[in-house]
């Protein structure tokens, strides 16, 4: 009890002495993607293939991230008291909106570990659509190595990280469209 306890609060101090944080910088599909030259590895590193997960939706299904294989999927790592994560969502809903699903995903993990943390309203409140992960033991978020949120992490079809990004950022901006689009017909 005496360790949980610590770990909780040196797990909040590290949230918050990092803080929620905006990335202004919007990727391209052509310079942050790192090509393997051997055998893929699992691992958390742009280049390997992306630790699989479980983890339980808000509507009590499980869902893997292996679930989403053949698609682009973004990860994003987010908590309903950080500020620029919710901020992050709208655009974030726009651009699930305008792909089909066979090409791109969203799984928004919520490291919320409050068991009555306001995520279920939150998400009905403004009306997102994309898929919502319950990381409240921060199972996959240690595994992920998160230490800001909100963070994403960009998955290709063949399950390869292709990116990280920390911070907020506008995912209805058009380089962000174009930056999907490209990852999209790179994958195919």
């Amino acid at each position: 009890m005496k360790y949980s306890l610590l770990f909780f609060f040196f797990s909040t101090l590290n949230f918050l002495a990092v803080g929620c944080t905006e990335n202004k910088e919007t990727p391209t599909a052509k310079t942050s993607t790192k090509k393997a030259t051997g055998p893929l590895e699992i691992g958390i590193q742009i280049g390997n293939i992306a630790p699989d997960f479980k983890l339980q939706k808000l509507n009590g299904e499980m869902s893997a991230l292996s679930d989403y294989r053949g698609k682009i999927v973004l990860v994003n790592f987010w908590a309903t008291w950080c500020g620029p994560c919710k901020a992050e969502m709208p655009s974030m809903e726009a651009l699930y909106r305008q792909y089909q699903r066979e090409d791109f995903e969203i799984l928004a993990v919520s490291i919320d570990i409050d068991p009555d943390a306001p995520v279920k309203t939150f998400i009905k409140d403004f009306g997102f659509t994309f898929p919502v992960l319950l990381d409240d033991q921060f199972e996959v978020n240690d595994r992920y190595q998160v230490r800001v949120v909100p963070t994403s992490v960009v998955v290709d079809r063949k399950g390869v990280i292709t990116h990280k990004l920390l911070g907020a950022k506008d995912w209805n901006d058009p380089d962000s469209k174009l930056f999907i689009d490209q990852l999209i017909q790179t994958d195919l």
